[in-house]
Formats: C-alpha cells, sequence, structure tokens
C-alpha cells in the first residue's frame, strides 16, 4: 500500500484536522481498514442524529405535548335480555 500511496498520511491527517473530520486510511484494494472505517462512519452519524434530536426545540416540543390515538372507545357490553 505505501507504494502505490498518492497523498501523504501526514498531508491527509492534517486536511482532516483543517476540515474538522477523522482522518482514515484505508485501501479497498487490499480490504484494509474498509469495515473498520464504515463502523466508525456510523458511530458518528448516530452520535449526530442523537444530538440534532436532542436539541431541536420542534422535536422536544413534540415529545412534550399530548398525542392522540388512533383507538377506538372501549365498546358498552350489550344487554343479554
Amino acid at each position: 500500500m505505501e507504494d502505490e500511496r498518492v497523498i501523504s498520511t501526514e498531508r491527509g491527517q492534517h486536511l482532516g484536522e483543517q476540515l474538522g473530520f477523522e482522518f482514515f486510511e484505508t485501501s479497498a484494494k487490499d480490504n484494509i481498514n474498509v469495515k473498520q472505517t464504515f463502523e466508525r462512519l456510523v458511530d458518528i452519524i448516530c452520535d449526530k442524529m442523537s444530538e440534532s434530536l436532542e436539541t431541536d426545540p420542534a422535536i422536544t416540543a413534540a415529545k412534550q405535548s399530548t398525542r392522540l390515538k388512533e383507538t377506538p372507545p372501549p365498546q358498552q357490553p350489550n344487554c343479554g335480555c
């Protein structure tokens, strides 16, 4: 992998730091760190979604409001006369 590298690890890490992203070094060709990278990306996405759910006022208000249910009211028993 070293001999086919187009961008140095240091340059990739530096760019990641500048943009506020994590740096992942992978090789799809040799199947190096591919699974681990996708698993980490899923973790990051889930964390970001959780943060946005906690801080979104519309979602927070919806959690506190009363919800109507679509179930019909219970029926009265019929008279057995």
